[in-house]
C-alpha cells in the first residue's frame, strides 16, 4: 500500500521516470512585407594629386572632381539603401545625387529583372558622360533660356551658370545630382537632406531640401521632395530614372515594343534647340497624342527630331493632388509602370542622345559612336531607354502664363512622385 502511494506521489510531483512531453517548436518568424538594408557604396574622392602628370592634366582632373563631387568636404561615405519586398521587388538608392541605382521587379513568369539603367561603381557615376541616370534633378529641372531667370513679383533678374551652350540645364554644373546627401532612416523610409547655399550656380537664396524614399509591399516607390528658402527663389525638382521594362540591358528592339499612355491634352512647343517657346499646343491629331495607348514602334518614325524629348501638360482635376501622369507597358514581359505626381508637367524622353552605333562623323575617319558601358557590361544605345520625369513646365520663370516656380520664405515646396509597378497577366488588346 505504501509503495503504491509513493508511485502516485512521484507521478504527481513529476519526479518519476515518466517521459517528458516534447517541446513545441517555435513558429517561424514571419517574412516582413518590406525589408530595408543599409551598407556603403563607396567614398567621395579627394582632389587629384601626383607628380607623374602635367599641371594641365591635374588641373582638369581637379576641376572635374569638384564638379562631380559638389559636397564631399563634410560627407565622405556614400551610403546605399536596399529595399526588398515579399513580392520579389528590390530597390537600391545611394546618397550620391540621391540616385536610384536598381529597380528589380518580376515579369509575368515571376522572374525579376533590373529595369533601370545605371553603373556598377561609384566612380562611373562621376563620369562626364553620365546622362543623369536615376538622379535627383535640381534646383531647376530642364532648360532655362539664356541662363537668366526673373523672380516674380519682385522682377529681379539673376544670371545662372551656362552649362548647356548659352543656357542653363538641370541645375547647372553642380546640380543636386552631383552632391552627396546626408541621410537617416525612419522605419522603412529613408530621408535625405541637402543645403544649397545662396548663389550656388547663380540661384538666389539658401535652400534646404529633404527627400523621403519609401518602398511599399504593392511594389510602389514613393518619393516626396520638400524645399524651404530664406529669400525668394525658383524651384523645380524632378527625378530621372531611365527605364526599359524588358530589362535595362534589352536594347532598342524591346524598347520599341513598349506601349505608352500619357494623360495630357497639350504639350509645350519647343524650337530646334529644344527650348520651349511659351506656346502650348493641342496633342489631338499629332504624333504626340498618347491619350490612348500608342506603340512606340509605330509613332517614333513620325517624329522629325528622331525621338521624343518634350514636356507634356498633364490634365489635372481641380484641387487634385496626386495625378495619373503616364503608363508604360511591355507586352512580352507583362511589366507595367504607372507614374503619378502632383506637378503640372512631365518630360517624355526616348534616349535620343544616347550613343548611336549608326552615327558617322563627317570629315573624320571612323565612326562617332563612343560606347557608354553600364551595369553588367551593358552598352546603352540610342532609343534603348526612356524617361518619364514629372516636373513643372520648362523655363517657367520666363513665361508668366506658366505655373509659377517661385518659392518664398515661409512657404514649403512639395513634389510627390509615385512609381507603381504591376503586371498585365492577360493578353493586351
Amino acid at each position: 500500500m505504501s509503495e503504491n502511494k509513493e508511485v502516485v506521489d512521484e507521478q504527481i510531483s513529476g519526479s518519476g521516470d515518466a517521459e517528458a512531453k516534447p517541446e513545441t517548436p517555435e513558429p517561424p518568424k514571419p517574412v516582413p512585407d518590406v525589408e530595408l538594408i543599409v551598407d556603403g557604396f563607396g567614398f567621395m574622392p579627394k582632389t587629384a594629386s601626383g607628380a607623374t602628370r602635367s599641371k594641365a592634366d591635374l588641373k582638369e582632373e581637379e576641376e572635374h572632381l569638384r564638379s562631380a563631387c559638389g559636397s564631399s568636404s563634410n560627407i565622405d561615405v556614400v551610403r546605399r539603401y536596399t529595399w526588398k519586398t515579399k513580392n520579389k521587388m528590390m530597390v537600391q538608392v545611394i546618397t550620391y545625387g540621391a540616385t536610384i541605382t536598381v529597380i528589380k521587379v518580376p515579369d509575368k513568369r515571376g522572374n525579376p529583372d533590373d529595369v533601370i539603367a545605371g553603373f556598377d561603381t561609384l566612380e562611373e557615376y562621376f563620369q562626364k558622360r553620365n546622362p543623369y541616370f536615376g538622379a535627383t534633378i535640381g534646383r531647376y529641372a530642364n532648360y532655362i533660356r539664356e541662363a537668366t531667370c526673373v523672380v516674380r513679383p519682385s522682377g529681379r533678374m539673376y544670371m545662372l551658370s551656362m552649362n548647356r551652350g548659352h543656357h542653363h540645364y538641370n541645375g547647372g554644373y553642380i546640380g543636386f545630382d552631383k552632391v552627396n546627401w546626408r541621410s537617416y532612416v525612419v522605419g522603412n523610409k529613408v530621408i535625405m537632406s541637402h543645403v544649397s547655399e545662396r548663389f550656388s550656380e547663380g540661384y538666389p537664396g539658401t535652400v534646404m531640401t529633404q527627400i523621403t524614399y519609401e518602398v511599399t509591399c504593392d511594389n510602389s516607390i514613393k518619393i516626396e521632395m520638400r524645399c524651404t528658402t530664406n529669400e525668394p527663389t525658383i524651384i523645380n525638382l524632378s527625378h530621372s530614372p531611365y527605364f526599359n521594362l524588358a530589362g535595362h540591358h534589352a536594347g532598342c528592339e524591346n524598347m520599341y515594343d513598349h506601349i505608352f499612355t500619357i494623360n495630357a491634352d497639350k504639350y509645350t512647343a519647343a524650337d530646334e534647340e529644344g527650348l520651349v517657346t511659351g506656346e502650348k499646343k493641342v496633342v489631338g491629331g499629332t504624333a504626340f497624342d498618347f491619350r490612348v495607348p500608342r506603340v512606340l514602334r509605330v509613332v517614333l518614325p513620325k517624329i522629325p527630331s528622331g525621338g521624343y524629348d518634350m514636356n507634356f501638360c498633364i490634365t489635372q482635376g481641380t484641387e487634385q493632388d496626386l495625378t495619373f501622369h503616364a503608363r508604360a507597358l511591355h507586352p512580352l514581359t507583362g511589366r507595367v509602370l504607372e507614374v503619378y505626381s502632383n506637378k503640372p508637367g512631365m518630360q517624355f524622353y526616348t534616349g535620343n542622345l544616347l550613343p548611336d552605333p549608326d552615327k558617322i562623323v563627317e570629315g573624320k575617319v571612323g565612326y562617332g559612336y563612343v560606347p557608354l558601358m553600364g551595369k553588367q557590361g551593358t552598352m546603352y544605345k540610342k532609343h534603348g531607354l526612356f524617361c518619364l520625369m514629372p516636373q513643372n513646365l520648362p523655363d517657367a520663370p520666363n513665361h508668366s502664363h506658366f505655373p509659377s516656380p517661385v518659392l518664398n520664405p515661409g512657404e514649403v515646396y512639395v513634389h510627390r512622385i509615385q512609381y507603381k509597378f504591376g503586371l498585365l497577366l492577360g493578353k493586351y488588346v
